[in-house]
């Protein structure tokens, strides 16, 4: 392992996932992405979001799928805390500690966001059957129809969460660092678009959540980085 971070580093897990959010969030406030998105999954003629109750969107992905980053998390914790009696884990010890702890942090920060933010899901605007009027996200949220609780997403955030095994092992094993970054961009991705065409999420939440959750992995790997390396 190299004692300082090089420059290809910075580029590659910051000035590079920056810009491509960048440019992804300014595509969506500058153009009428989120509501071409939105219009077609949504049924205009019955005034519905078709697939807001479907079993497969809802029980199955929403339900379970949170489910299974919560199994994740847990399991990885469940693994830290084995590892100091099971000799086989001790190898993965701050690794395992590393993905539940940026998890969870991801968690507590996506929840916080949205209660912070009153943005409303596309199924509060009014274009949509709701009340609340759409607005961008860089416009103020309504006032009168009180606050909203649906931005960024959080669903897609758990998928996304899974950048955390990337950096966990990039330093040690980069294969599977590979396959944890591939987790992470399929999960989040999929989550996100099932949460789409439910009407709970705009696109530009989805993208919002990707970046916040990579920030959140880097943030917490600076510190950390000589521990997860050497074990």
């Amino acid at each position: 392992m190299k004692e300082k971070l090089d420059r290809r580093f910075w580029l590659t897990h910051l000035v590079l996932p920056v810009t491509v959010f960048a440019a992804a969030a300014a595509a969506c406030e500058l153009t009428d992405v989120d509501l071409i998105l939105a219009d077609r999954y949504f049924d205009f003629v019955r005034g519905v979001w078709p697939l807001r109750d479907a079993w497969w969107a809802d029980w199955l992905i929403h339900q379970r799928g949170r489910d299974l980053i919560a199994c994740i998390g847990g399991g990885a914790l469940a693994g830290w805390l084995a590892s100091w009696f099971y000799g086989r884990l001790k190898a993965n010890r701050w690794c395992l500690f590393y993905l539940a702890l940026v998890i969870g942090l991801t968690a507590v920060a996506v929840a916080g966001l949205k209660k912070a933010t009153h943005r409303n899901c596309p199924w509060d605007i009014n274009r949509y059957g709701g009340s609340a009027p759409y607005t961008r996200l860089t416009e103020p949220p309504p006032q009168a129809c009180g606050p909203g609780n649906c931005f960024p997403a959080g669903h897609a955030s758990g998928g996304f969460s899974l950048f955390a095994g990337y950096f966990a092992w990039r330093d040690r094993k980069r294969r599977l660092a590979k396959a944890w970054l591939a987790a992470g961009v399929l999960l989040g991705s999929f989550y996100g678009w099932v949460q789409m065409v439910r009407g709970a999420h705009f696109l530009s939440h989805n993208v919002w959540s990707a970046i916040i959750c990579w920030l959140m992995a880097l943030l917490v790997y600076l510190p950390m980085r000589r521990v997860l390396a050497r074990e």
